[in-house]
């Protein structure tokens, strides 16, 4: 892909992107965007030759993290923005919808391809997007990156969380059969929201990583050859301190693991709901164990920097997306011990660049952890293979391939 973007023209039609990610304005009418939108939006610049943005927007001061669109970033492409009201519940929506409605549709009506999702608060703009690409006749890209709808084991379900699902679910695959390109991130998105008979339709995993991100092998040797020595199999937890992340899973295997006096050291790096939970368990383990509670770090040179200090990334998620932090860990030759979940399918390969375990089991999470602390040659071989990965799935390398699976997909002009 990355030789065959080189031959790909700009494309030069209207493109509208419709996002329920909300921007700031200040009080000099400058832009600001979330450091990983932002990341991702510029993205954008370098194909498409006439781009618009049409999503929520506020004039609150942003937070310090985020990012200003500058205009270097912009000068190679005619860059405009279209302001959606911000709906923070279902009642603020549903009065800011005539509005909302009456500004996306203008905004459809003079782009000629449209690309939307189908995951958004409180309810997806692609609802609306979609009987207007079909009254205007666009042409329409959807991208699937996750599906936050779908329930999942140890999630409470209401019967309001039952009809969510039902509602969510069937709207998605209702947009889905309008789209003119539908990209997924992963097999099971593909294979459960697309109907078989629909257009042209692709799975390409999702990256974040740059390529100044990733080390090189005699980077990855060095530090494998220190980390091979050491007598304490060192792991991370990087996410979000919630159910549906799987923390309460791993929390029960360290248990499982200090009663063995299995050699393990955690380090922690989230916020969340269960914040006390992890802090009770580092209060309560007695024997070989040791968890440290760090916080958040900053996505950056100091969080692919720290991920060089473990033996391993663990994702026991329970839902069925496919978290960032996999291509992370790669990119610094570090396996990753999964749940065998479909997001983490799509990315994790057995005994190669990690190791998939029973979803919502610990005692199979204490167990995997229990062998790859006997095998640390294991754990540097499928870091290796790992690196190799990271280097054909950078963010940019991501963008290249949407860029020629729409290329080859635009009817001629």
């Amino acid at each position: 892909m990355e030789e065959n973007h080189l031959s790909l023209s700009p494309i030069k039609q209207r493109y509208l992107l419709v996002s329920g990610i909300s921007c700031r304005c200040d009080a000099n009418g400058d832009r600001y965007f979330d450091v990983l939108w932002h990341k991702d939006l510029v993205e954008h610049f370098n194909y498409l030759k006439d781009f618009t943005l049409i999503s929520p927007c506020t004039t609150q001061t942003p937070p310090d993290d985020w990012i200003k669109i500058d205009a270097i970033e912009s000068e190679s492409s005619t860059i405009k923005f279209i302001n959606l009201p911000i709906s923070s519940n279902w009642v603020e929506a549903i009065i800011q919808l005539p509005l909302t409605t009456l500004v996306l549709w203008r905004a459809i009506g003079q782009a000629e391809i449209v690309h939307a999702g189908i995951v958004g608060f409180p309810f997806p703009l692609g609802w609306l997007a979609t009987p207007a690409v079909y009254y205007w006749k666009k042409f329409y890209i959807i991208v699937v990156e996750s599906a936050p709808w779908r329930l999942h084991a140890g999630r409470s379900a209401s019967l309001k969380d039952r009809l969510r699902e039902i509602v969510f679910e069937f709207m998605g695959r209702l947009c889905l059969s309008q789209a003119s390109l539908s990209i997924f991130t992963q097999e099971e998105y593909y294979n459960s929201l697309l109907d078989q008979s629909s257009k042209k339709a692709y799975v390409i995993p999702a990256s974040w990583i740059d390529d100044n991100n990733i080390i090189s092998d005699q980077t990855a040797f060095q530090l494998w050859n220190r980390k091979t020595e050491s007598l304490v199999l060192k792991i991370v937890f990087a996410g979000n301190l919630t159910v549906g992340k799987g923390i309460l899973i791993l929390l029960e295997a360290l248990k499982i693991l200090d009663q063995k006096n299995i050699l393990i050291k955690v380090d922690v790096l989230g916020q969340g709901d269960l914040l006390n939970e992890c802090k009770n368990l580092k209060n309560t383990l007695h024997h070989s164990v040791e968890v440290d509670i760090l916080g958040t770090i900053p996505y950056g040179s100091s969080f692919f920097e720290r991920l060089q200090q473990y033996h391993a990334v663990v994702v026991p998620s329970l839902s069925d997306e496919q978290p960032r932090i996999v291509f992370d860990a790669y990119s610094q030759a570090l396996p990753v011990i999964a749940s065998d979940t479909p997001g983490l399918r799509s990315c994790v390969y057995p005994q190669k660049t990690g190791v998939l375990v029973k979803s919502n089991d610990a005692i199979a999470l204490a167990d995997a952890l229990h062998d790859l602390f006997q095998n640390l040659e294991h754990l540097r071989s499928m870091g290796m293979e790992a690196l190799e990965v990271a280097r054909q799935m950078s963010h940019r390398t991501m963008h290249q391939k949407r860029w020629q699976l729409l290329a080859e997909s635009l009817p001629l002009e």
